[in-house]
């Protein structure tokens, strides 16, 4: 049969003689019951088409299946049909209405175009359109839009009721979490999560492993060693898993929202969020795997060993400078390291700069310029020698007597060095492996007594346990016939030298402070544009706490003049001129 050109319309063609080869194109959004009845209703009218068309002869029917109409690409039929159009195979296609077609304006005329050079008609019956009418593509361009409109407004209502459920604490996601099991009820907010106690025991141990001080992929590597289970991919684990293992605060019994959001309403394309501020936490009515408190720890640890740069999120390597780890300016960047200058001696002095105005020069250059100045700061550089001048002088009014100190802590440390070696070495691991394994146990016998469990799966179960317990035993009946018990005069000796490692530390009198000293004492130190050297002392603070100035009280203040400075560098056989002195303004604050 000849092809039809574009220009020509099948409505015209109405003689039982012209035969017209028609097929039929049928969708719903949905997988939904009532959305599939009406699927078969749209096929069943179609076939009442055929009636009163005693011309039409029908080809195929084609159909969409639970898919959105705003993007053809995702519908397979709809794409099968255009496919079969392009081999010459029917004449025209004939759909309900525009919306069936394509919510998408530019999918609408981008079609009827493509199909109308192939001598395809489209025919809409309830809009009563055919696409090679003269003002076929008049008509479909405003009532496309107007679908389309229909679909923003669909989505706007999606959004709210979204919005309704979340309140709710309402569970979205298919529930593929490692550790739980998602429980459906009779409607979508009676859902819930139950423990699978085996794989949460996997989680308990990934946490624990990252307090410990493992990294992401010493832990990845870890849970392969052990054959322990991802949520998907068997033993396969990767830094990844671990890390959406810890950040998922689901295991603290919370459920999350905003953490994705649709950037279009045409392509339905999930974009991840981000900004975590914009995330949204409700209580789950499901058992916390991971205590809360525990969850914040991780938390806090995990944001000491990031940073951030645009988009990305990267491990951030610790300076090792003594200084650079704890200056940080008044605009709330860190330090940046460089060669101040080379003294006559040839000895290298060193200076720190705030990084930034290394990046995007001072404020006062800004202004000067005609430059946005917000958040920029005129802090001046700092000499290296200057830092351990102030430091001397604040360790001298708070340290009375540094080896009293140095005498009680070598007691403390050999009190409790037999204890730390254990906890330590492999030995204090394998302690605390068979204590988790003795709780799964028990855990294990409490959920066979509940009915929680299978009597099948219970002795499988407890068949693993046991012979990892029993592989745990013997490695731990051997590593404790290797130990050696270390002598008095051994541990005397290593005594000895920790004391001196502490005496050295702890001397004032040697030129630059050791760094040890410097970790063990020093939070922050802010140098502020006034001239003023803020610093922080905590003896207590942890690589995994996060600085809140509101935790410290204020100590003492003083000034060292040129005089002092001028004393301070004599000492070293180094010199300074008034001129090129500024006093030092220090305060010190101690945490509460």
């Amino acid at each position: 049969m000849k092809k039809l050109q574009s220009h020509t319309s099948n409505k015209y063609r109405t003689s039982p003689l012209d035969k017209v080869r028609v097929c039929f194109y049928g969708r719903v959004s949905t997988q939904h019951e009532a959305q599939m009845n009406a699927l078969e209703n749209q096929i069943q009218w179609y076939e009442s088409i055929l009636s009163d068309h005693p011309n039409w002869e029908k080809i195929n029917v084609y159909v969409d299946k639970g898919v959105t109409g705003t993007q053809a690409k995702k519908r397979q039929g709809f794409m099968q049909m255009i496919e079969d159009a392009s081999k010459g195979e029917f004449d025209l296609i004939c759909t309900r209405e525009v919306s069936r077609f394509a919510r998408n304006t530019l999918d609408s005329l981008n079609y009827t175009r493509q199909l109308g050079r192939m001598g395809v008609e489209v025919y809409f019956y309830n809009d009563n359109i055919w696409s090679c009418e003269s003002d076929g593509e008049l008509r479909l361009t405003l009532m496309s839009a107007m679908s389309q409109e229909e679909s923003r407004h669909i989505s706007e209502r999606v959004l709210a009721g979204q919005s309704i459920s979340r309140k709710k604490g309402v569970l979205y996601g298919n529930g593929n979490i490692l550790g739980y099991r998602l429980v459906k009820g009779s409607k979508s907010s009676e859902n819930t999560y139950e423990i699978i106690e085996d794989d949460a025991e996997t989680v308990r141990m990934v946490y624990d492993f990252y307090l410990e001080g493992m990294g992401v992929k010493t832990i990845a590597a870890k849970m392969q060693e052990l054959h322990r289970q991802t949520a998907k991919s068997g033993c396969k684990w990767d830094a990844t898993k671990v890390l959406r293992i810890l950040d998922n605060k689901t295991y603290a019994g919370y459920i999350g929202y905003h953490k994705s959001h649709t950037a279009s309403f045409l392509d339905h394309a999930r974009v991840p969020v981000r900004d975590r501020s914009q995330y949204e936490y409700v209580k789950g009515d499901f058992p916390a795997i991971i205590p809360e408190e525990k969850w914040n720890r991780v938390q806090s640890l995990k944001q000491k060993k990031v940073t951030c740069a645009g988009q990305g999120k990267y491990g951030k390597k610790r300076s090792k400078d003594r200084w650079v780890r704890v200056l940080v300016c008044e605009c709330g960047r860190t330090y940046h390291k460089y060669k101040w200058r080379v003294n006559k001696s040839g000895e290298e002095c060193c200076g720190y700069q705030c990084w930034n105005q290394v990046n995007n020069r001072k404020k006062s250059y800004r202004i000067k310029n005609g430059l946005d100045a917000e958040g920029y700061c005129d802090v001046p550089s700092i000499c290296e020698w200057k830092l351990d001048f102030m430091l001397k002088h604040i360790l001298q009014k708070i340290w009375k007597n540094p080896k009293e100190t140095i005498t009680v802590l070598t007691e403390t440390i050999r009190e409790n060095y037999v204890e730390g070696q254990e906890t330590n070495t492999e030995l204090g691991c394998l302690k605390r492996e068979l204590e988790r394994l003795k709780f799964r146990k028990e855990r294990l016998l409490d959920m066979r007594l509940d009915n929680q469990i299978e009597e099948s799966a219970f002795e499988e179960k407890r068949r693993q346990i046991q012979e990892r317990t029993t592989e745990i035993e013997k490695r731990l009946e051997a590593s404790i016939g290797q130990e050696v018990t270390e002598s008095t005069e051994d541990i005397s000796s290593a005594i000895r030298k920790v004391k001196d490692v502490l005496e050295n530390a702890c001397n004032l009198k040697q030129k630059k402070i050791d760094g040890n000293l410097i970790e063990a004492l020093v939070e922050r130190v802010t140098p502020t544009e006034e001239g003023v050297f803020k610093w922080y002392l905590n003896c207590k603070a942890t690589e995994d706490a996060i600085f809140d100035e509101k935790e410290y009280t204020f100590y003492d203040s003083f000034c060292l003049c040129f005089e002092e400075a001028k004393a301070y560098r004599k000492q070293y056989g180094n010199f300074i001129r008034a001129n090129q002195w500024r006093d030092l303004q220090v305060e010190v604050f101690i945490a509460k």
